[in-house]
């Protein structure tokens, strides 16, 4: 085994069927991994000639198998909402506030959550982990590959996006629950323009004064307003929709719509606005009104008017190992393979800013892929390997982990 300062050799996949992720049509080709990176996805031609494999690599036939990139669930709260401690209070919402922008979900991770062992058993290789939705504005998530100790070393992006809610989870844990502003959605609004109207004048104080005290929470704000953060809205209703556009309009915010269950009812609006989509979680029962018009034909249809759409486990709501079966329910609802596997890998990377790096089997792309016993989508196939920066970090029929030992190899360490 190399030391963690030599390289590994090179290595070829050769002869599996590669879906590549971004909606082409798959083929029989191989895929050519050196360090971290993919160096070359290519088909092969029938029976000719095998392109010449680099100087030294390793060349695995995985005739009969199926590539495909490591998916990428761009909503979860693994890691601050743990399985199995049902007696400790999670990680998830600061509930001492409804305004809280300073929170950052990085503080609150453990990589030990033993969901991390099964994001990789199921190929989920990236996440975005956000704070909860108890408050209006909750705080800023990171993105993180699925994989090591250290959550720092585990980051992509950080701060990546900031999370702000719209509806009943916001009511209820703040107006019902604390009796204290917002019990309606009125108030919910208001305390968002607040927010958003107090950053502005902080940054102009700022700009006036450069030794003035800096303030955490209004800093996060003063990017989101530049635009330097994308703003990730928890809306499931359409009014609750049509008022996130509403406030990203007046505040010129970057804006994604969470949940998005009634995203196809404005669907003009929007298409309208840019805005792009993280449907789910999906295959639940109902858990109040705000879900009731979820559908896996609502990801065809936003998908077919050019939303940029995404499906997410919200995990632990529905188990992270899900994602790919969501996708694979958009077929049965009328949706093309390949169009439903771009919605858990290149769209949701293209939505957290990675799209150049992520989601995709290109050149030049993180070498994060699976090695799969048939379709990526189909319910009855399993994930044989999951490699996350060119090493393996799952093999189907490996030993299963010590509960609530989450940790995998640790990022940047040699295969």
């Amino acid at each position: 085994m190399p030391t963690p300062t030599e390289a590994a050799p090179p290595l070829v996949l050769r002869g599996a069927t590669v879906h590549p992720g971004d909606g082409r049509a798959p083929f029989v080709g191989e895929v050519v991994v050196e360090g971290a990176r993919l160096s070359a996805v290519r088909a092969l031609e029938g029976d000719g000639p095998r392109p010449r494999a680099p100087r030294g690599a390793r060349v695995i036939d995985v005739s009969g198998r199926h590539l495909a990139p490591g998916f990428v669930d761009a909503h979860v709260h693994m890691g601050v909402m743990p399985e199995g401690f049902p007696h400790e209070s999670k990680d998830l919402n600061e509930m001492t506030a409804a305004v809280t922008p300073q929170m950052r979900a990085l503080d609150g991770i453990w990589p030990g959550d033993t969901a991390f062992n099964k994001a990789r058993a199921a190929g989920v290789t990236t996440v975005c982990v956000l704070p909860g939705s108890a408050n209006v504005v909750g705080g800023t998530g990171v993105v993180l590959k699925t994989t090591g100790r250290n959550v720092e070393r585990m980051a992509l992006r950080s701060p990546a996006c900031l999370k702000v809610a719209f509806g009943y989870t916001v009511k209820h844990s703040h107006g019902l629950k604390a009796n204290r502003m917002p019990l309606t959605r009125m108030g919910i609004a208001a305390l968002f323009r607040q927010a958003f109207d107090e950053a502005r004048l902080y940054a102009e104080r700022r700009r006036r004064d450069p030794e003035a005290p800096a303030d955490a929470g209004r800093e996060v704000l003063c990017a989101a307003l530049r635009r330097e953060l994308p703003v990730r809205a928890h809306c499931s209703r359409s009014d609750d929709i049509l008022t996130a556009l509403r406030l990203a309009r007046e505040y010129g915010l970057d804006l994604v719509l969470d949940h998005g269950y009634e995203a196809h009812f404005v669907l003009d609006e929007v298409r309208a606005a840019g805005a792009a989509v993280v449907l789910g979680p999906a295959f639940r029962t109902c858990g109040d009104t705000e879900a009731l018009h979820m559908s896996f034909e609502s990801t065809r249809v936003l998908d077919d008017a050019g939303v940029l759409v995404a499906h997410m486990t919200d995990h632990p709501i529905i188990p992270v190992e899900y994602l790919s079966l969501q996708a694979g329910l958009c077929v049965r609802a009328g949706m093309a393979p390949e169009r439903a596997l771009a919605t858990v890998t290149h769209n949701p990377a293209r939505i957290l800013g990675l799209g150049e790096r992520l989601g995709r089997l290109a050149p030049g792309f993180d070498a994060d892929l699976l090695v799969l016993d048939g379709p990526p989508l189909s319910v009855e196939t399993r994930v044989l390997e999951t490699y996350i920066d060119g090493r393996v970090v799952h093999r189907y029929g490996d030993p299963l982990p010590v509960p609530g030992a989450g940790f995998g190899p640790a990022i940047g360490d040699a295969p």
